[in-house]
């Protein structure tokens, strides 16, 4: 019976040396337009931390913003070449090229995938429009099949001088889609039927109108569906929101995301990602140079719990691992990926090393 008992501790002990030593695979999309310019596929050992470099695909220009398909088969990678591309992921985690179909606009910025893996968003900053695209069964981009050209211009003269999408995504359930407009400080709200292929104006609420020069760029939603978290880019500040079940939002409250006395270089916000377990929304700025964390209330307000700043350099985008232990920032000013600690019982973050070069690397995403 003791053997029997040991037997079974040992084999426990090895099952979790085995979990704690294993590799997780995430891609790293460039803002680099020469012509190594490449999706960088990289391993995270969530023993130590390490990150290891694999290798390299170069089929898209300046393949800023990279998306994972929910099945994790397939990657979708904007260009700085107007385009938007998708990737088969094989078994070896290696990218296959698939097509590629034209953004339908200039300085494409961000792609997304509906949570059903049947449409993909792309938002074009230079051009202030966005498009919808289906996605067949292999993975392939269609035409799009659904595009607008969005108005409208905000206070700030120089980044608010027309219309400037930035950011889309469906929430949880897939029933509506949210477009960010930093030019014109809206969200823009859509129904949607992503088996159909369709998107229309929600008659609930066709635009959520932000503050007045705030530059809304990025949001999340929680997985439950009824909170939603608005990054202002020009105003350097998180609103807080509600979400009811028509699909509106409502602000509740906004938070500063760097301190009121800051005197530095201009600074604006850039990123803004969910702790996996649900508790925590991280922020990133650039010109501060720093990573904000807040905790979620019972009532979907904000508690700042901490800001480092630690060897971070124009933190375009960061993200943090499924397992919630690391957290990875995406340096653009100094080539190369930041790891930190955290502690998910309290959403603090603790600096552990400078790790591999990536050039211009401007988005992190985990398979």
């Amino acid at each position: 019976m003791k053997k029997l008992l040991l037997s079974i501790i040992l084999f426990s002990a090895g099952l979790n040396a085995f979990a704690q030593d294993r590799n997780i695979t995430f891609y790293v999309g460039t803002q680099d337009k020469g012509s190594n310019s490449s999706i960088t596929r990289c391993e995270l050992n969530l023993a130590s931390g390490q990150i290891t470099l694999i290798d390299t695909i170069n089929k898209s220009v300046a393949p800023g913003y990279v998306a994972i398909s929910p099945n994790k088969q397939h990657l979708y990678a904007i260009g700085s070449d107007n385009k938007v591309s998708a990737y088969a992921i094989g078994a070896d985690r290696k990218l296959k090229f698939q097509n590629s179909q034209p953004s339908e606009g200039m300085g494409p910025c961000h792609v997304s995938v509906h949570p059903t893996g049947k449409m993909a968003f792309v938002s074009n900053y230079g051009g202030g429009s966005f498009s919808a695209y289906s996605i067949d069964a292999d993975g392939k981009l269609s035409a799009p099949v659904y595009k607008e050209q969005y108005t409208g211009t905000g206070p700030n003269a120089k980044r608010q001088e027309k219309a400037h999408a930035h950011f889309a995504t469906a929430g949880p359930d897939g029933k509506y889609v949210y477009v960010t407009d930093l030019g014109s400080d809206k969200v823009m709200n859509y129904s949607a039927d992503a088996i159909a292929g369709k998107l229309t104006p929600n008659e609930a609420q066709p635009f959520f109108q932000g503050k007045a020069g705030a530059g809304p760029r990025h949001l999340i939603i929680h997985p439950q569906g009824k909170r939603l978290f608005l990054l202002n880019e020009l105003d350097a500040t998180v609103t807080a929101c509600s979400i009811d079940k028509k699909g509106a939002i409502t602000a509740i409250k906004t938070y500063p995301t760097i301190p009121a006395d800051y005197s530095g270089p201009s600074n604006t916000s850039a990123a803004i990602h969910l702790h996996p377990n649900g508790n925590y929304v991280y922020v990133s700025n650039r010109g501060h140079n720093s990573i904000t964390a807040f905790k979620i209330l019972g009532n979907g307000e904000l508690e700042m719990v901490d800001q480092q700043t630690k060897s971070i350099a124009t933190p375009r985008d960061f993200n943090i691992d499924p397992t919630g232990k690391y957290l990875i920032v995406a340096n653009q000013a100094s080539d190369n990926l930041v790891v930190y600690d955290v502690d998910e019982k309290t959403g603090k973050f603790t600096f552990k090393h400078e790790s591999i070069a990536v050039k211009m690397p401007i988005c992190v995403a985990f398979l």
